[in-house]
This record gives C-alpha cells, sequence and structure tokens, in this order.
C-alpha cells in the first residue's frame, strides 16, 4: 500500500538570501496529515529557467507539487510563465479574472497599476483557486496523472487557500489510503526529551511516520499511520492518541493546530479567569501573542511593558527597596510584578518576566539570558521559575515568553 507523493517548490530569490522559508515546515505538516509521503522540497529564486526546472523535476518524483510564491504583479514574480513552460502549454489573459481583480481594488477605492493584469494571466488548462485575502488567484494544474497547485506567497494568503484545496487533493491522488493522523503540541519539555520519551511509541508503530519540530519553547510531534479502510484509521488514531498521551502527556498542552496562547485562552474561559501581564525584557512579545488569538478580550484585560525601574516601581507597586537590594532581575521582582499586574488590572491572574536579553548588560552573576518569571494567582501564592537560556536576543525573548504561557497555563490548571 504506496502513499501519494508530494513535493513543494518554494519561489523567491529572498529565501536564498538568508530570510527564513516558514512554508516548508507547515505545507509539510498538512500533506503527511493528509497521507502525503514528502519526497522534497526546493526554493529556487526568481528566474523562469530555475523554477520551470525545479517543476519539472518535482513533478517527475511526486504525485503532487506545491509551488508559493511568485504570483504577485511585479517583474519578479515569474511562476505562472515558468509552469506554462514546465507544462509546455500558453497562458491566456481572462477578462472575467480581470474584472474580479479590479472589483478587490475597488471596494478599498485603490488605483489599479497596469502590471496588475499579469495577474489574470492563466496556464492553459488550469482551474483558478480564488484568493479572498488577496488580488493574487492560484491556479490548479493537471498533468498525466500528476497536479501542481500555484499559490500566492503570503501567508495570510496561502494558507487559507491550501486549506481549502488538501481535501481535494486528498481525494484525487488517495490510493486507497485511509490515514490515521495525530498531532500533539509540547511545551516545558526539551526537544530531545521529548523525542527519547516517544521512542517506545515509535517502535510498536514500524510503519507509520513521524515527525517532531521545535520552536521557541514548544515542540510539535505528528504522527500518520496508512491504513486499509477508514475504520481501520480512526482506530489507529485512537491508538497513536493514547499512545502518545501516556508517554507524554504531562507536558501536551493542545493537539492539532492549538497554540499554547489558545491553550491559555481556552482553560481562562473555561474557568471564567481573567489575566494580565507585566513585561521587561519581552518588551509586550507576551501580550501580542495572548492577543493574536480571537476572542482574547474576554480574559486577557491588558499588560505593563515595564521596561524601566521607575515603570516597575509607578506602574507595577514594586517596592524601589526591592528593587534596591535584589534587582530588577530576581525572583522576587518578577513575583511583585506579577502582583502588581494583578492589581493595578484588578485581574485574577498575572504573569510576569524580568531578564537580560543581551546581546550586553550581563554580568558574572547575572548573565546575559537569565530571566525570571513569575505567576500570582489564582487564590494562590506565587509560581515562579529561573531560566538560563543560551542564544541571541530574540530567542530569549521567545522562549521566556512560552515558559511564561506555559506557567500560567499549569497555574490556572484544567
Amino acid at each position: 500500500m504506496r502513499s501519494p507523493k508530494a513535493a513543494l517548490v518554494c519561489v523567491g530569490s529572498e529565501l536564498l538570501a538568508g530570510q527564513i522559508n516558514t512554508h516548508q515546515a507547515w505545507l509539510s505538516v498538512r500533506l503527511g496529515r493528509a497521507g502525503f509521503e514528502m519526497v522534497g522540497e526546493q526554493s529556487v529564486p526568481d528566474d523562469v529557467a530555475l523554477i520551470s526546472l525545479a517543476m519539472t523535476r518535482a513533478l517527475a518524483a511526486a504525485d503532487v507539487v506545491v509551488v508559493c510564491g511568485g504570483l504577485g504583479p511585479t517583474f519578479d514574480d515569474l511562476t505562472r510563465e515558468a509552469a506554462a513552460r514546465a507544462l509546455k502549454r500558453p497562458m491566456t489573459f481572462q477578462p472575467a479574472l480581470w474584472k474580479e481583480i479590479l472589483g478587490r481594488f475597488a471596494r478599498y477605492r485603490m488605483k489599479v497599476p497596469e502590471e496588475n493584469k499579469r495577474q489574470a494571466m492563466v496556464v492553459g488548462g488550469a482551474e483558478v483557486l480564488r484568493n479572498p485575502n488577496g488580488s493574487a488567484p492560484g491556479q490548479r494544474l493537471r498533468a498525466k496523472g500528476r497536479t501542481m497547485i500555484l499559490l500566492p506567497g503570503p501567508p495570510s494568503e496561502m494558507y487559507p487557500m491550501f486549506d481549502a484545496v488538501l481535501p481535494k487533493l486528498a481525494r484525487d491522488h488517495a490510493r486507497g489510503v485511509h490515514v490515521a493522523s495525530y498531532s500533539a503540541r509540547l511545551s516545558g519539555v526539551a526537544e530531545s526529551t521529548a523525542d527519547e520519551s516517544l521512542d517506545p511509541v515509535r517502535a510498536r508503530w514500524p510503519n507509520a511516520r513521524f515527525t517532531i519540530l521545535a520552536s521557541a519553547g514548544e515542540v510539535s510531534f505528528h504522527a500518520t499511520s496508512a491504513e486499509k479502510s477508514a475504520a481501520a484509521a480512526r482506530a489507529a488514531t485512537a491508538r497513536l492518541r493514547q499512545e502518545i498521551l501516556d508517554a507524554v502527556g504531562a507536558f501536551v498542552h493542545g493537539e492539532g493546530d492549538q497554540t499554547l496562547e489558545h491553550a491559555l485562552g481556552a482553560r481562562l474561559k473555561k474557568k471564567r479567569l481573567t489575566l494580565a501581564a507585566a513585561e521587561s525584557c519581552t518588551g509586550g512579545l507576551m501580550g501580542g501573542r495572548i492577543t493574536s488569538v480571537p476572542g482574547s478580550s474576554s480574559y486577557f484585560l491588558g499588560g505593563v511593558v515595564s521596561y524601566a525601574n521607575s515603570v516597575k516601581i509607578k506602574s507595577l507597586g514594586v517596592p524601589s527597596a526591592l528593587i534596591a537590594k535584589h534587582g530588577a532581575v530576581s525572583a522576587e521582582c518578577a513575583a511583585a510584578m506579577a502582583r502588581g499586574a494583578r492589581k493595578a488590572l484588578g485581574a485574577d491572574v498575572g504573569v510576569s518576566i524580568t531578564g537580560i536579553a543581551g546581546p550586553d548588560g550581563g554580568t558574572k552573576e547575572k548573565p546575559v539570558g537569565l530571566v525570571f518569571v513569575a505567576v500570582s494567582g489564582p487564590g494562590r501564592a506565587e509560581t515562579l521559575k529561573r531560566l538560563e537560556i543560551n542564544g541571541p536576543r530574540d530567542v530569549v525573548r521567545g522562549r521566556a515568553v512560552a515558559v511564561a504561557l506555559r506557567l500560567a497555563f499549569d497555574a490556572v490548571g484544567a
């Protein structure tokens, strides 16, 4: 029983000039859950010949090829032309599609540049994929039993478009395979520790595929297994879920795509509790993650970015004597900040972060990467955590926020 194969082609010279390609992990996870075996990924510059060559090679290796980027209106958006070359098909201008693009600009009272007409050029035989969040339509192409999907590069446009076409891709290329799939989101554990704990699960499923991915204090673990029937797939999913939870359940905050901030928000809503934040070295990063969740206004009251000691004292009520004795980067200050945020904003729970993000400002006693996190409430004494995080400034800040969110998640309770 062979799983269908998939490959990615990511277009953009910026991807070869140091910009991180976030599409690869996001797309691979979803294709894997849908039963596809990933056989390749390539990033290519804005060059028609190179894009076309990458498409041709991917189509030779995979049943489904997803191409992202290069569908904009400017001179370096060459994916349409490359697809036409790879498939040896003409491109045609579609007036009806151009009318839709004009209508989108009209809603925003924007003048339409003439070069946007390129976005109404369609490769012969393509099905146009509507883009509700941008002016770049996608295209679905079939060639010798294989499918190539052209999608725009911006995540806000590409992700919903891909989620819309994925079910049909899975149906078209299922080959009688039914997929068992389970994803766990973990926090408060190192990737290597989680990996070791999950070794026995992988050993019991020699024919399943597993992926593990760490990012900013969180770990994602994905498992898929090809089964012969829908009933067998449902049963295998249930077994995978239980075995994974038995192995690492203490660290699981969510399933599927549930982020730590979503999980914390769900617990706060369930218990009808409110949250306030106090941040020093993270400068509002934690508040940004919390408020990225739709509906967070029902439980997040606000935050105080107390970068300066004077703000810690005036806005959060941290005693100046406490800072003089222990320093702003200390367990005592973190606890006082959490209490202060809770009191100042009238919240049930207060969470705080204070530390030295670097690259400067560290000392032998308090090195760069030293961070203290605290949670005050609900109905309990402060919960404290001391961290020593290795890495550049953005890593220190990102991991500190992840630990703070997890500490609050645990403090609120199931």
